[in-house]
């Protein structure tokens, strides 16, 4: 299963080099990706995460998140 974490704007430099298995960091800036068949969380856009019927993360706790990822990976 993938996790798919998308930023309304840019991508953070550090995320978007972020290379874990089942996981996909991406932007909405040109249009929302496929979400098909995955779990999925907005970053940063609540309305976004509203319309697409997915999870929602503010920056904060996005980045808590991502730094739990890396510990854990690690």
């Amino acid at each position: 299963m993938t996790l798919i974490v998308i930023f309304k704007g840019d991508i953070p430099q550090k995320r978007a080099q972020l290379k874990i298995e089942g996981l996909e960091v991406v932007s909405a800036k040109n249009g929302v990706p496929d979400i098909r068949g995955k779990f999925a969380v907005v970053v940063g856009d609540k309305e976004l995460a509203e319309k697409l019927g997915v999870g929602f993360l503010t920056e904060e706790e996005a980045e808590e998140f991502f730094n739990f990822l890396v510990s854990y990976a690690s």
